[in-house]
């Protein structure tokens, strides 16, 4: 019998140790214990669908899974470099009393993902293995005493993805000649990146700082019907009109991070701003999904006995009104352990639905009206007319910002008087059917088909401040701030 010694022997314990973890790390969700150890000391951390950490805008720890864990009582750290480091402190290594390790990943100083350089750490370390479902950062960086944790992960190139390049030269002509998905610059998008997809697309065009023409385009799988995103995670979501799967994209990588399989096509999809738990209808599906852009998860699937179309989410995150794509009928529904749904009206050609702490709100773009229910009795409270064709609206502020496409009005709703209090003219030329707000800015942008134009209109002023030319059909767009994508 030959017996491995030095360096053969390391080698057999690791591949061993590989063999072990094949169907852990591939598997991969940090264990229980772990997890509540990291949320107790780092509470506003989450952890992503592969169960890497990320702990802020700069800071992601990759778990490294060990091939046996220790059973312990209580979770500690046994081992840190810088030594004598708690996680609070954010070290480059973090190993657990259970074998668990955790490298932090940052940049160099040439902007590439790289981990520690450091090399007298302990041996659990090189024995661990990345989560085999691991989305690699491309161009990763990894130091030689540590490429053995890779396992079976690949590490693609910068070049690698759904990114294609376009003429970055366009920008620099004088010239206010406009071509195709190009508009003038707009100083309320300087600092800004701005993602628009169109309706016979199934391209997404992205926009850096206030450039008039597209800096790339990002393909995605099929023609988007809707895509909402968070601002903290930078985490979009998209939904299309034939394709039964959800997709999540990494707006900082700008690649697609995971496909979420339904049961069927998605009707509509509204985000809670401050859980970024996103919810998804299925009206053949007879279901609303709950994911976590967080986590990139699906939390949790909704069974109903009625056919979700249109939805939104309650201003406090504890409630969903939604309208059945079948009966027309519009729900409440209250979310919790064991869902709750009370019928609130009977309903016609709803285009939009919201809810705010107290009410909830249905717009109906052939009857020209909004319809307002009390949100705990469910009652009508008031229905108020409108101009043609409702067919977004927009809370801000204890008042409704009510798009009507026909004549290119905006009527703005006050909650308080239960009136429309203006109505004011915005442009007769075009289809003008998306209102968005500019993050951290009093302004929102009005954009639509056939318009030619975007428009900014100041919410506090409640004036239109600008139309700008442009060339595109937006069908949808999400706009980030670029320095937080950037630097995440």
């Amino acid at each position: 019998m030959k017996i491995l010694r030095g360096r053969g022997l390391k080698l057999f314990v690791s591949l061993f140790a590989f063999f072990v973890l094949s169907q852990s790390a591939f598997a991969s969700k940090l264990p229980i214990e772990v997890w509540e150890y990291v949320k107790e000391q780092l509470p506003s951390s989450t952890q992503r669908f592969d169960s890497v950490i990320v702990v802020s805008s700069d800071v992601m720890y990759i778990p490294l899974y060990p091939a046996q864990t220790n059973a312990v009582s209580n979770i500690a750290i046994e081992y840190t470099y810088p030594n004598n480091k708690t996680l609070k402190d954010k070290p480059e290594i973090v190993v657990f009393n259970n074998n668990f390790v955790l490298l932090k990943l940052f940049k160099d100083k040439n902007g590439d993902y790289t981990l520690t350089s450091y090399e007298d750490f302990p041996m659990k370390v090189k024995l661990g293995v990345m989560p085999q479902d691991m989305l690699v950062p491309p161009g990763l960086k990894m130091p030689e005493n540590l490429k053995l944790v890779l396992g079976d992960l690949v590490i693609p190139s910068k070049e690698e993805g759904n990114l294609v390049y376009l003429n970055k030269d366009k920008d620099k002509s004088p010239s206010d000649t406009l071509v195709k998905n190009e508009f003038l610059p707009l100083n309320e998008l300087k600092n800004k990146k701005t993602y628009i997809t169109t309706s016979d697309s199934k391209f997404m065009f992205v926009y850096d700082d206030n450039s008039k023409s597209p800096l790339y385009e990002l393909k995605l799988s099929s023609l988007p019907s809707k895509i909402v995103a968070s601002n903290s995670t930078k985490f979009a979501l998209v939904v299309y009109f034939a394709n039964k799967n959800l997709e999540i994209i990494d707006l900082k990588n700008e690649r697609i991070l995971t496909q979420i399989p339904l049961d069927d096509v998605a009707k509509d999809v509204d985000i809670d701003v401050k859980t970024n738990m996103a919810y998804v209808s299925s009206q053949n599906a007879n279901t609303i999904y709950c994911v976590d852009l967080n986590s990139a998860r699906l939390a949790k699937a909704i069974r109903l006995e009625q056919s979700p179309s249109r939805l939104a989410v309650s201003s406090d995150g504890t409630s969903i009104v939604f309208v059945d794509g079948v009966s027309g009928e519009l729900f409440s529904l209250k979310l919790g352990d064991e869902a709750q749904v009370n019928p609130v009206a009977k309903t016609k050609n709803i285009s939009k639905v919201m809810c705010d702490s107290n009410f909830i709100y249905a717009l109906s773009r052939t009857q020209n009206k909004m319809f307002v229910y009390d949100r705990y009795t469910l009652a009508l409270v008031d229905e108020e007319k409108l101009n043609e064709k409702p067919v977004d609206a927009l809370m801000y502020q204890g008042k409704i910002y009510i798009l009507c496409a026909k004549e290119g009005v905006l009527d703005i709703y006050d909650s308080a008087q239960k009136k429309v209090i203006l109505s004011q003219q915005l442009d007769k030329d075009g289809f003008y059917s998306k209102i968005t707000l500019i993050p951290d800015q009093h302004n929102v942008i009005i954009t639509g088909v056939n318009s030619k134009k975007f428009l900014i209109f100041n919410l506090d002023e409640m004036q239109l401040i600008k139309k700008q030319p442009a060339m595109i059909d937006v069908s949808n767009i999400v706009i980030m701030d670029k320095t937080s994508v950037e630097d995440l």
